[in-house]
């Protein structure tokens, strides 16, 4: 070997070091960066007053059937408001939904009349306008819309969302389960892709109320 040819090897030797050097100093830069760098926040979209609050589901066209998954979804977005949201006074939404029956067979009634009737002071007002599920599990994605809005029983008004971002209408939450997890979840029993649908709906709905975090990585953090 001459001297020129070890020269080159050498010359190699020092950019292959050198590469690796940078490599790994950048990996270390980003291992730190993703230690320090705080969890995103999903920020909730309206902080609810602390007061006796119900949430109250509104089917008044049979969307979510059998009736039992309403009563499902309400009472999942009530412990995740009293667990995630710090809300104590929550009322069960079984008062509610049986006042409304009582008043629906005497007319029509008002979402705060129902507030007021339980002693709430605010209703989570949901209804539902889609709620999916295929007889054969994979054909297509369970899927599932709501829109909810907050009324303060005492002024009779909605206070949540305001005009420009939903106004009378209502928030929409929208929510998907993957074919996947469907067929998953089908293999258990028939009715489990409906209940996970109506549990994920509740979920949802809460989390419109209180921060979440989640990890670098997109996973909800425990406790979140």
């Amino acid at each position: 070997m001459t001297l020129l040819d070890r020269m080159r090897i050498g010359l190699a030797c020092c950019v292959a070091a050198l590469a690796c050097a940078i490599l790994v100093g950048c990996n270390i830069a980003q291992a730190v960066e993703t230690l320090t760098r705080p969890d995103p926040v999903v920020e909730a979209k309206y902080e609810l007053r602390a007061e006796p609050t119900v949430v109250m589901f509104d089917d008044h066209y049979s969307i979510v059937t059998p009736v039992r998954l309403r009563r499902e979804i309400a009472d999942e977005a009530t412990v995740v408001l009293m667990e995630c949201g710090d809300m104590a006074e929550m009322i069960s939404p079984l008062d509610a939904m049986r006042l409304a029956s009582k008043k629906d067979r005497e007319g029509r009634v008002s979402i705060s009349d129902i507030g007021t009737g339980i002693g709430a002071g605010q209703v989570v007002y949901v209804e539902p306008v889609r709620f999916s599920v295929s007889r054969i599990a994979g054909v297509s994605e369970p899927t599932a819309l709501f829109r909810v809005k907050v009324i303060d029983s005492t002024t009779r008004k909605r206070v949540w969302p305001d005009d420009e971002k939903g106004g009378a209408a209502g928030w929409p939450v929208n929510v998907v389960l993957s074919r996947d997890e469907a067929m998953n979840l089908a293999a258990k029993s028939n009715s489990a892709v409906a209940r996970e649908l109506a549990r994920r709906s509740g979920d949802e709905i809460a989390r419109l109320f209180c921060d979440t975090k989640y990890s670098q990585h997109g996973n909800r953090l425990l406790g979140q």
